[in-house]
């Protein structure tokens, strides 16, 4: 391997270890990126991750995908709902809570529902940090009789 390719490695690593820079995975800060510091001065890559549910909707009894599924997710601390549909491969991808900060998500729920199936609403999130991100929520919907 020539050494220009190793060249490259402190450039690359150098981008991420500015001292006043990082993850903030508590959804608390914004996430920055900057090699002088993130100060609201001119010149950095701030982001504001909205808190986005994506997830897979299946059919309990066979396993399948199902589309067309209503997907409401409701964070009433906030006065924020949102709802989407699943798409033919049973995904569905939110845009989310913009600025999620904490307390945010106190009561939030997700339901889904489509006719022919009996619904479900999902109220409890462990492990869930009420911050930016894109948390996967899964669910299975059994057929009503």
């Amino acid at each position: 391997m020539s050494r220009a390719r190793y060249a490259v490695l402190p450039l690359v690593f150098g981008l991420f270890a500015g001292t006043a820079c990082g993850w903030d995975l508590t959804g608390l800060d914004n996430i920055c990126f900057h090699s002088e510091g993130c100060d609201n001065g001119g010149g950095y890559w701030d982001l504001d991750l909205p808190l986005s549910l994506n997830g897979l909707v299946t059919a309990a009894p066979t396993g399948l995908p199902l589309g067309g599924v209503t997907v409401r997710i409701e964070a009433p601390a906030r006065g924020w709902n949102e709802t989407v549909l699943t798409d033919s491969t049973g995904r569905y991808f939110s845009q989310g809570l913009p600025k999620p900060v904490a307390g945010d998500c106190a009561g939030l729920s997700v339901s889904f529902s489509r006719e022919g199936y009996q619904a479900v609403r999902v109220t409890e999130f462990p492990g869930l940090i009420c911050g930016g991100g894109y948390p996967q929520l899964n669910a299975s919907l059994t057929p009503t009789p």
